[in-house]
């Protein structure tokens, strides 16, 4: 069954896909999973300096990582 679900306008449209059954990527473990691998590939041929220093930078740039 396709019912409507009704929100007030200026409602956030999410609610209302989520209600349908609708997952959002940033909930879902395997996408979460993914992009820690990805962020993580320039950490692993550093130092234990470089890797702090490479935290500053991302911190300095306000680049946030999924940890």
């Amino acid at each position: 069954m396709n019912h409507h679900i009704w929100t007030a306008s200026g409602t956030d449209i999410t609610l209302r896909w989520k209600k349908a059954g609708w997952v959002p990527p940033s909930e879902i473990q395997a996408y979460k999973d993914k992009w820690k691998y990805f962020q993580e590939l320039p950490l692993r041929s550093l130092d234990a300096q470089g890797k702090i220093e490479y935290e500053s930078t991302l911190k300095l740039n306000k680049i946030f990582r999924i940890k």
